[in-house]
C-alpha cells in the first residue's frame, strides 16, 4: 500500500474536524425568538461581544488550519507519535467553541476565568502545532526543503500567539474583563517576528 495513504487519511480527518469546529462556533450565534421591533436594535448591540468572540475564534481556527495545511505539504511521512500530537491539536480545536461561548456570555464580568480559559485553550492550540512541526522535523518526517533555518523560522512564528496569550493569563487576575485588549499585542509581535526572520534570511543569503 502507498505510504502516503495513511498520511492523507489523517489530513482529511483533520480537515473534517476543523470544519466541524467552525460549524459549532456558528451554532452559538443566535438572537432570542420573538423580539419586538422596538427591541431589535438594543438586542443587536448586546450581541456584539458574542459576534466578536465568534470572529476571533473563527480567525484563529482558519489560521491554524492554513498552518496545518502548509505543514503537511512538507511532512511526507508520519508515525504514531505524530498522529497522537495531531489528535491533541484537534482536541484543542474542537474544545474551542466552549471557551468562546463562555467568553461571549461572561467576558464583561469582572471574573478573570472567561479570559483565562480562552487564553489557555488558544495557547494549547499553538503550542501543540509548534510541537508537531518540531517533532516532524527532528524525526526526519519532512521533505528536503525544511532545513534548520526553515524549521526555526516556522517554530518562532508559531510561538508568537501562545506567548501573548500565556502572558495574559496572570494579567487577567488584575485586568478582569479588559484582558482581551492584551491579545491585540499579537499584531505587533507577529510583525516583529516576521521582520526578524526576513533580516536573518538576507544575512543567510
Amino acid at each position: 500500500m502507498d505510504k502516503s495513504v495513511p498520511l492523507e487519511r489523517m489530513v482529511f480527518f483533520s480537515d473534517a474536524v476543523f470544519a466541524i469546529a467552525l460549524t459549532l462556533l456558528a451554532l452559538d450565534l443566535k438572537l432570542p425568538l420573538g423580539i419586538p421591533p422596538e427591541r431589535l436594535t438594543p438586542e443587536l448591540v448586546g450581541a456584539i461581544p458574542e459576534l466578536l468572540a465568534f470572529a476571533l475564534s473563527f480567525l484563529i481556527i482558519a489560521r491554524v488550519w492554513m498552518s496545518h495545511h502548509n505543514d503537511f505539504f512538507r511532512i511526507r511521512d508520519f508515525n504514531p507519535q505524530l498522529a497522537w500530537l495531531n489528535m491533541l491539536l484537534l482536541f484543542f480545536i474542537v474544545m474551542l467553541p466552549a471557551p468562546t461561548a463562555v467568553l461571549s456570555d461572561y467576558g464583561g464580568n469582572p471574573s478573570p476565568w472567561p479570559s483565562v480559559l480562552y487564553a489557555a485553550t488558544i495557547s494549547g492550540v499553538y503550542l501543540t502545532l509548534a510541537g508537531m512541526w518540531t517533532y516532524a522535523w527532528r524525526k526526519g518526517l519532512t521533505d528536503d526543503t525544511v532545513d534548520d533555518f526553515e524549521h526555526r523560522r516556522v517554530f518562532r512564528a508559531r510561538l508568537t500567539a501562545p506567548v501573548v496569550f500565556l502572558l495574559s493569563i496572570p494579567a487577567a487576575f488584575v485586568l478582569g474583563s479588559n484582558t482581551p485588549w492584551l491579545w491585540f499585542l499579537i499584531i505587533p509581535a507577529a510583525l516583529i517576528t516576521r521582520r526578524l526572520s526576513r533580516r536573518k534570511t538576507v544575512v543567510a543569503e
